[in-house]
């Protein structure tokens, strides 16, 4: 289901069937779309787990993008998500949104899905709607499966993934709600938008900040390559988990746009903090590491 947030009705849903059929809700403003199914299960990409995976993205991006050219007061912007999974994995370079994500003949299935992800959005000549693509890095939040599983690697010391020289393109999630509020706002922001944060890092970097945050030390086994291929498959590791691009956010930069979160150290310690006033095992083993 969608989420409507309006004064009068804040809490009110509409089903995917009801945008079909009758398109927006009159004097829609915004439409933000994140839809699409998680890439961080444990797994096999199976054919038929891409195509879940392709489909959850595309479809809907395709019924809001016909929704908005349908409708009688078409909104203000379309904020339809993307990834950095658009861009190559060139070590050697770091990628604004001036660059051409991928060059031919190093497409992924990752590059694919991010580049029609982003197409799909693509509303008709003449259309009032401004369309915004963030292409979002790992978005850093307490409370969520993937941060609880990297914690608990943190506190036993072993959440280096593979060589840990890989990129690691973040961003804490109140920055990214933040960066989405200033697409929405400011009317010159279209097209693609890297939502990562200023500072390049490496796995091994962010692994010793959430480690630090912790206050588990330094971290002395590395999780093996082979064991990342064999839980997550080779393709999806591969372009995902043992390597990533190096990413800038440099749209962000150049309208002047204030990190709250600027470095991995500094976010770490907000997000470790804020998990640990939900109590559990993170809460306890702080209170013993802290006396």
């Amino acid at each position: 289901n969608l989420r409507c947030f309006s004064p009068g009705n804040p809490k009110r849903c509409i089903s995917w069937k009801d945008i079909e059929k009758g398109g927006l809700p009159l004097e829609t403003d915004v439409v933000i779309n994140l839809s699409g199914k998680s890439i961080g299960q444990p797994g096999f990409w199976v054919k038929s787990l891409k195509k879940t995976i392709y489909d959850s993205r595309i479809d809907t991006t395709k019924k809001l993008a016909t929704a908005i050219e349908r409708s009688e007061s078409p909104p203000k912007v379309f904020i339809s998500a993307s990834a950095v999974g658009a861009y190559s994995l060139d070590p050697d370079k770091v990628y604004t949104e001036a660059d051409v994500p991928v060059e031919s003949g190093k497409e992924t299935f990752f590059t694919d899905l991010c580049r029609d992800w982003e197409a799909s959005s693509t509303l008709p000549e003449g259309c009032p709607t401004r369309v915004v693509n963030p292409r979002f890095g790992v978005v850093l939040a307490h409370d969520t499966d993937p941060l609880k599983l990297l914690l608990k690697l943190a506190i036993t010391g072993s959440s280096v993934v593979g060589s840990g020289k890989q990129p690691f393109p973040w961003i804490h999630m109140k920055d990214a709600v933040q960066a989405v509020h200033t697409c929405i706002e400011d009317e010159s922001v279209q097209g693609p938008v890297n939502l990562v944060a200023p500072q390049i890092v490496d796995n091994k970097q962010f692994t010793h900040a959430l480690a630090n945050a912790c206050l588990a030390g330094v971290q002395k086994v590395n999780l093996p390559e082979f064991l990342v291929r064999l839980m997550y498959g080779t393709e999806r590791a591969d372009c995902i988990l043992l390597d990533s691009p190096k990413v800038a956010p440099q749209k962000l930069l150049d309208l002047g746009f204030q990190f709250q979160y600027e470095d991995v150290d500094s976010a770490m310690r907000d997000i470790v903090e804020a998990e640990c006033k939900e109590g559990g095992v993170l809460n306890m083993y702080m209170r013993k590491k802290k006396g």
